[in-house]
């Protein structure tokens, strides 16, 4: 008679990380997430039906579907912001998780199978990267052609200029480009829920966005967001066609990358950084950094010739002299 089969007992740290495994997917957080997870289209649609009707009744002035904060008589249409904007980010928070969750498994996922991709965990990948992939080319086309729309086109010294009056105002494109990224990268703590992205992935999002808007440094953070938005397209292709079984693609696709890399995160990143360092200095006060003032509220009553337009050579309102530095 033949001995038993002896299974191998698992390691102390094979056992602890199946303990804290299970630990972390039995909490009650754990399991709601799942459920959304499993409903998350569903959800979504009942969410954004729920959202659209409320503002059908309302005569389609809904905080969460139109851009609130409208400067009064300005006759450029420009917006201010508030504590409101946080209803618009919610509505596209919801609108991102249906976007993502229909492209990821009604589109991708059965591709990547009929492609004949077999492996679970590639299937995955796949569809989380291809997303990436398409929300990174709509984000950064999106973002230059606001950009292009904008005085700092092109002209880093208007990151400056008539800072911060002049930046408190913005364009339709410009406050509709902001709070829907912001809608992307607050989205992503659920995704962080149910993913696992590097562990400064959200905050490091966040941190971009949300600091420049409340101190009105939404032009840096525009050039900012496009210069890291260009490079992850093909960081996360790259990864697609490997998932592809395109090796051959990947290898040119990541030379690609290095080449967008080295251009958009090294060379107009440095840019960036030589204008906050060089320029800012030249243009503004050295004591003009005050982001209590500078997330000030507007004086909806000033008049166009004091609204904060930017002028090409750097002068400014005679009323806010404090802000600039006087021409040598």
């Amino acid at each position: 008679m033949s001995d038993p089969v002896k299974l191998k007992e698992p390691s102390y740290f094979e056992a602890k990380a199946a303990r804290e495994a299970a630990a972390r997917n039995s909490t009650p957080l754990r399991k709601a997430c799942q459920w959304i997870v499993n409903n998350q289209i569903v959800g979504s649609l009942a969410a954004l039906a729920a959202i659209h009707g409320y503002d059908f009744v309302t005569g389609g002035k809904s905080a969460m579907v139109h851009l609130q904060n409208q400067i009064p008589g300005d006759a450029q249409g420009r917006y201010m912001r508030g504590l409101n904007d946080v209803w618009y980010i919610m509505h596209w928070v919801v609108l991102f998780t249906l976007i993502r969750a229909t492209v990821m498994y009604k589109i991708l996922e059965p591709f990547v199978k009929w492609w004949g991709v077999r492996s679970a965990r590639k299937i995955t990948r796949f569809s989380e990267q291809g997303w990436l992939t398409i929300f990174y080319i709509v984000s950064s086309s999106a973002g230059l052609f606001v950009m292009s729309h904008e005085p700092h086109w092109m002209n880093t010294k208007h990151f400056w200029i008539n800072y911060p009056e002049g930046h408190k105002q913005m364009s339709y494109l410009m406050k509709s480009y902001y709070l829907i990224q912001m809608g992307f990268w607050f989205q992503q703590i659920f995704v962080l829920l149910i993913e696992e992205p590097r562990k400064d992935f959200l905050v490091m999002g966040i941190h971009h966005i949300a600091w420049s808007l409340y101190a009105n440094f939404v032009r840096i953070g525009n050039a900012v967001l496009v210069c890291m938005d260009v490079a992850d397209i093909f960081l996360s292709g790259t990864k697609c066609l490997r998932y592809l079984g395109f090796e051959n693609l990947a290898v040119g696709s990541f030379v690609v990358l290095m080449g967008s890399w080295m251009y958009t995160r090294h060379y107009l990143y440095g840019k960036i950084l030589y204008s906050v360092y060089f320029e800012s200095n030249a243009i503004l006060d050295d004591s003009i950094f005050n982001p209590a003032n500078g997330s000030g509220n507007l004086d909806d009553s000033r008049s166009d010739s004091e609204d904060g337009s930017d002028s090409d050579d750097g002068s400014h309102s005679s009323k806010k002299p404090a802000t600039t530095k006087k021409n040598q």
